[in-house]
């Protein structure tokens, strides 16, 4: 039997789960994985920082619904992964990040990068473990893959010496793994259905919202299912964004409190509300702006997410396409008849008037440019078909509310963690997961400054995908809240940017790149960025004084401490 290396049975394994993509930064500890994937055919894409591959393979993860995969060094290269790591954790995100680490014959004698990096991994990873026996690997990186990605997704880790990857292994010597993955698909008992049932029965002004779990467990076709068969509103986060498309008619778009669709009016007023896989977070303001006396039911996967922040009266544990399609069937098969319709009315009416006030945004000329009409105009050219990346703070939010998505898993943003910077990593890492899919990333100026080098990635690698920037020349939302905390009048420090000429250092790069000043300009401008075919940028200079709800309701938030 064949002798190989630690490295080789690193990369043999992920082959084998059908991974041909690693985002990665090189270093010595991984080099018997690099050589390995030449061999089996795997796909290096390495970045100019372990941050931007972390973020990548968490973009990737989330797009794919297979884990992302990033492969770092030891040490200052596992650090600088953290964040990317952390984020993935918060949003539920499939990833695996295998990184190198110092010997184990130098532990505790102060040698080149030794850290404690399983103990660092273990609060922001599902599973976290170092491997010592070469003849492990393929059972360690196995059981990885696959607690990644089962139950509620979410990254794992796996540590390596240069004494588990450089040495070589007889092959017949391995433990035991096969790549066998269990499906997931559980459902509650017959009487959690009926309590179900009769909690929808008895509600007069029901409404759903669905989040990332939606995605997750493909459950499109079940909620859409649902939903019209009991003729129930629906609002949708983050990666629930377009589980069922915004312009549904019982669709309402974002759940948010700061939305311009209703959310916090028809929410507040509703009798029972229907959580499908989402997580009371900041984002839904905790669900404090509820019905006191409502009703809540909630699905998940995860047993401990039920009744976090707002107990649940009903809590059901299983995947949720499987729930949503067993709901169906009992209300079928005992010909249960459901009619919401003047609540629906109602809360449409709603959310109609507040999108007129909001059509004003979207369809303004004046100058400089306000966040909203950029929104629209990438809309329009992505027609709901393209795939969106939204990143910083004012800009994401007013995206956020504003942007119509039609398609599932084509919403693509940070989550809990509030990490800016993400947008260029995970446009890439978009990119990846579907290649023959328009990628345009929306994004602030001074979070695209953060990674902005992996433009400088996506040249070298030809992976296309345009960036439309937002620069209102400062940390905007910082700024703003500095202006309601303070006041206008007052010096801020830290906040004010130059008008950087992001699109001449794209060009420069290779890429292609325009400056936007009038509003009229920006289709035709993303359009031409689009046809260049190589990663662009289109600089945008947009009104300073645009306050996005969201930077209000934080603000005032924080500010409530002085009356504690």
């Amino acid at each position: 039997m064949a002798k190989v290396q630690g490295g080789y049975l690193v990369a043999k394994t992920l082959h084998e789960y059908g991974v041909r993509e690693i985002f990665s930064l090189g270093g010595g500890h991984i080099n018997p994985v690099y050589n390995a994937c030449l061999d089996l055919g795997i796909r290096i894409i390495d970045t100019h920082h372990e941050q931007g591959a972390a973020m990548a393979a968490d973009a990737y993860g989330r797009v794919s619904r297979k884990p992302g995969v990033c492969l770092v060094t030891a040490g200052p290269g596992f650090t600088n992964a953290l964040t990317g790591i952390a984020g993935a954790y918060m949003s539920n995100a499939p990833f695996l990040i295998i990184s190198g680490r110092s010997g184990v014959e130098e532990n505790d004698k102060l040698s080149l990068q030794e850290i404690d990096q399983q103990a660092m991994a273990a609060p922001v990873t599902k599973w976290a473990r170092t491997v010592f026996d070469p003849t492990r690997i393929p059972e360690y990186v196995s059981n990885a893959y696959k607690r990644a990605l089962v139950g509620r997704p979410g990254p794992v880790y796996l540590g390596m010496s240069y004494e588990v990857l450089y040495p070589k292994c007889d092959e017949d010597k391995l433990s035991a793994y096969n790549t066998l993955i269990s499906s997931t698909k559980s459902e509650p008992e017959d009487r959690v259905i009926e309590d179900f049932v009769k909690l929808l029965k008895r509600a007069k002004r029901p409404v759903a919202i669905a989040g990332s779990g939606s995605w997750y467990s493909g459950a499109d076709k079940e909620l859409i299912k649902f939903i019209e068969g009991a003729n129930i509103p629906l609002y949708t986060l983050n990666f629930g964004r377009g589980i069922v498309s915004d312009d549904h008619p019982l669709c309402f778009g974002h759940a948010s409190a700061s939305a311009p669709n209703a959310f916090r009016k028809v929410t507040s007023e509703a009798d029972l509300i229907i959580l499908l896989g989402i997580r009371l977070s900041l984002y839904i303001a905790f669900g404090r702006t509820f019905n006191p006396k409502a009703k809540v039911v909630q699905i998940d996967i995860d047993s401990t997410e039920i009744g976090r922040n707002r107990p649940a009266d009903l809590g059901v544990v299983g995947d949720l396409s499987s729930v949503l399609s067993k709901m169906s069937s009992y209300i079928k098969d005992n010909s249960i008849k459901l009619n919401f319709s003047s609540w629906l009315k109602k809360a449409s009416t709603w959310c109609n008037q507040e999108r007129v006030k909001a059509d004003k945004l979207r369809t303004s000329n004046k100058m400089p440019i306000h966040p909203v009409r950029v929104a629209k105009a990438v809309e329009e050219v992505l027609g709901g078909e393209g795939m969106l990346v939204i990143d910083g703070g004012d800009t994401q939010t007013w995206t956020d509310g504003h942007y119509c998505v039609k398609n599932p898993g084509h919403y693509v943003k940070g989550g809990p963690l509030g990490c800016m910077g993400v947008g260029v990593p995970f446009a890439i890492g978009t990119k990846v997961a579907s290649p023959k899919k328009q990628v345009v990333l929306i994004t602030g100026d001074g979070a695209v400054g953060m990674n902005f080098m992996e433009f400088e990635t996506a040249i070298r690698h030809k992976i296309p995908f345009v960036a439309v920037v937002c620069n209102d020349q400062a940390w905007g939302m910082t700024k703003h809240q500095l202006e309601i905390t303070y006041g206008k009048k007052r010096p801020k420090l830290g906040v004010d940017l130059d008008l950087t000429p992001f699109h001449e250092i794209l060009k420069v790069l290779g890429g292609y790149g325009e400056l936007v000043t009038d509003p009229k300009d920006l289709n035709a401008a993303i359009q031409r960025a689009i046809a260049s075919g190589v990663p662009a940028l289109i600089n945008v200079v947009t009104d300073p004084n645009a306050v996005s709800g969201a930077t209000y309701a934080i603000t005032e938030a924080m500010m409530s401490a002085n009356n504690k």
